[in-house]
Formats: C-alpha cells, sequence, structure tokens
C-alpha cells in the first residue's frame, strides 16, 4: 500500500484537491451516485465521506487532515488502479477501498464529532 500513496492515482487525488471545480464536479457526481438504490451498508460512509467533502470545499471544515483527504478523495473518484473490465479489475477497488476506508476511520470520526458539535 505504501507504492499506492505515491503512485499516478494519488497524484490524481493531489489535482481534484487542489482544483476546486474539479472536486466540485466530483461532489456531484457522487451526490447522483448515492441516490441509487441498494446501497444501504456503503451508503452511510460514502454519505459522511459527501458532507466532509462539501463542508471542505465550502470553507465550513478546516480541521481536516490532508493526507486523509486524498484518500477520502481516491474512494469517491472515478478513477481506478486497474479497469473493471479485467478479472482484477473489481478485486483492486474493493481491497483498495477496505485498505482506505480503515486508514479514514478517525479523520471521518473526527468529522462527525465536529459536526455534532455545531
Amino acid at each position: 500500500m505504501k507504492g499506492f500513496l505515491s503512485s499516478k492515482w494519488m497524484e490524481k487525488a493531489r489535482n481534484y484537491v487542489a482544483n476546486p471545480q474539479k472536486l466540485k464536479l466530483l461532489l456531484f457526481q457522487l451526490g447522483a451516485y448515492l441516490s441509487k438504490d441498494g446501497l444501504s451498508n456503503v451508503k452511510t460512509n460514502l454519505l459522511l465521506m459527501y458532507h466532509y467533502l462539501q463542508d471542505i470545499v465550502t470553507g465550513r471544515y478546516k480541521e481536516y487532515n490532508s493526507s486523509k483527504l486524498l484518500l477520502v478523495v481516491y474512494v469517491v473518484s472515478p478513477f481506478d488502479l486497474v479497469p473493471d473490465m479485467l478479472p482484477a479489475g473489481l478485486l483492486d477497488d474493493s481491497s483498495l477501498i477496505v485498505w482506505a476506508l480503515k486508514e479514514v476511520t478517525d479523520e471521518l470520526s473526527n468529522y462527525k464529532l465536529h459536526k455534532e458539535q455545531k
């Protein structure tokens, strides 16, 4: 996973984070995705990430960890390490997303606490 953190995919995540317009478009795409049925288990975490990103973009949340923000952007973004059409394509998504979610658990907990205190 250390190689992943310095990969071209993390560079793409950095580009999203550095470009507010791209991040807003990503938020729009994520919002459309979240409106689909059948995502109840994943939906709670994705909604939390959606609000986390939204509050960062709008400046309502400033105490975020920038490296954890990159992982959140990776989880909700449309780019892949291995295209889904390849046999291992979905496997890379699920294993990296599980790993990334574990890595951002504390960050999202801090954000949730911040929201509850407001």
